[in-house]
Formats: structure tokens, C-alpha cells, sequence
């Protein structure tokens, strides 16, 4: 009975160390969202500055680093915030993640909401064409 129980944890404690060994499962992109490349945001960016970046990480993932135009706010509070933020359904809104899984979705709900002009780009591709990005927690937002 010992033999068994000292197999079954060490069975389970195995299972857990594979488990953990996974890589992250990211969110897949939202099929029919469009995508921006990075260029061409910061191109948009640069030129007329009529685009508002909306960063759907938590906060945490932020304050890691983030493009410094992009106003963080998480992917579960937009609705509610951007409303809030009396932002027009004219503004081109480009919404950014680590890999498109969440801003793919957030730009559709987006859409969903009357926003005409909406997209996502991916943190990582702004990261490896050599765009700059900045670390620290976000500002308040002002409505």
C-alpha cells in the first residue's frame, strides 16, 4: 500500500513538473480583426497623431514595458472606459498586446461598439522592427 501512494506522488509530482515545463498558451488571433504592422503605426504615429493606442494588458504587463502613446487599459474595463472617455467613434483606435490574442478582440468589440476605424498590433513585432518601448506603471486617465 506505501509502494502505492509513494508511486502515486511521485506519479503526480512528475505530471505537475511537465505541466509547468509548457510554454504559455497565448489567446489566438480573432479571425477578421485587421492588423496594423508596426511600421505602419508608427508611421501613424509620427505624421498626424490621430490615433489613439489602447494597451489591453494588466496593468503589471504594462509597467513591463509598452509603446509610449498607448494608454493602458485592460481588456475586461474597456467597454465601460472608453465610453467614459467620451473618446468619438471617429478616432482610429489601434489596440496592442503581447501577441494579438487579446487586442485581435478587443478591436472587434470595438467595432462591435460603432468605432470605425479600429486594429491591432502585436507588442512584439513593435519590439522587433526596434521601436522603443517604455516601462513604468500608467497615468490616470482624464475623461
Amino acid at each position: 500500500m506505501k509502494r502505492m501512494v509513494s508511486s502515486g506522488i511521485l506519479m503526480l509530482f512528475a505530471l505537475t513538473t511537465l505541466v509547468l515545463a509548457l510554454p504559455e498558451q497565448h489567446p489566438s488571433v480573432s479571425p477578421g480583426a485587421k492588423e496594423t504592422r508596426a511600421s505602419q503605426l508608427h508611421s501613424m504615429l509620427g505624421h498626424n497623431g490621430k490615433v489613439m493606442v489602447i494597451d489591453v494588458r494588466t496593468p503589471e504587463e504594462y509597467a513591463r514595458g509598452h509603446i509610449p502613446e498607448a494608454v493602458n487599459i485592460p481588456i475586461n474595463e474597456l467597454p465601460a472606459k472608453i465610453q467614459q472617455m467620451h473618446v468619438s467613434k471617429e478616432t482610429t483606435i489601434v489596440t496592442m498586446c503581447d501577441h494579438g490574442g487579446r487586442s485581435s478582440r478587443a478591436a472587434l468589440e470595438l467595432q462591435k461598439m460603432g468605432y470605425k476605424t479600429t486594429s491591432f498590433c502585436r507588442i512584439d513585432s513593435w519590439q522587433k522592427d526596434g521601436y522603443k518601448i517604455k516601462k513604468g506603471k500608467a497615468q490616470p486617465h482624464s475623461d
